[in-house]
C-alpha cells in the first residue's frame, strides 16, 4: 500500500466509526486489533483486545452520541505502517450537551489492516460533557 491509500484506509475507518457502520469499520480491523486510551477515565480509559471489546466499548458510545460524531481531519501523517491522525470530534450528547475535543490517534497496520490503536484525548474533558 501506498502511503495515501494507508491515510486513506484510516480515515475510511474512523468516518465508519462516526457513522455508527460498525461492520464497515471493522472491515478494515485485523481480528486481534487492540486498542488503547491511556488515563484513568472509568469507562474511557485501558486497554480494548480484539473485535468484540471494541463493538462493546463503541455500542457505548453510539448510544450516548445517538445521531453520530462528525470528525473534522486536522492533520494525517504516514510513516512506513504508522498513520497519525490530528482531529477534533464533535456531536450532540445524549443528555443535550454539545460535545467538542480534540484528538490524537496513533494507527498501526498489518497487512493493510488496522492492528494496534492509540487514542491520545482529555479523557476528563469527555467525563465532564458526557458522563455527567
Amino acid at each position: 500500500m501506498t502511503a495515501e491509500e494507508k491515510k486513506d484506509l484510516v480515515t475510511r475507518t474512523w468516518s465508519a466509526f462516526g457513522k455508527g457502520d460498525i461492520k464497515g469499520a471493522f472491515a478494515n480491523m485485523d481480528d486481534n486489533v487492540s486498542w488503547l486510551v491511556p488515563g484513568n477515565a472509568p469507562g474511557v480509559s485501558g486497554l480494548k483486545k480484539g473485535k468484540d471489546e471494541i463493538l462493546k466499548f463503541m455500542s457505548g458510545v453510539g448510544a450516548v452520541f445517538p445521531e453520530g460524531i462528525k470528525s473534522e481531519f486536522r492533520r494525517v501523517y504516514c510513516d512506513g505502517d504508522t498513520v497519525i491522525v490530528e482531529l477534533t470530534n464533535r456531536g450532540k450528547v445524549s443528555n443535550g450537551k454539545q460535545y467538542e475535543n480534540e484528538y490524537c490517534f496513533v494507527f498501526e497496520l498489518e497487512n493493510g489492516k488496522v492492528r494496534r490503536i492509540r487514542e491520545y484525548v482529555d479523557t476528563q474533558k469527555f467525563v465532564d460533557t458526557v458522563m455527567k
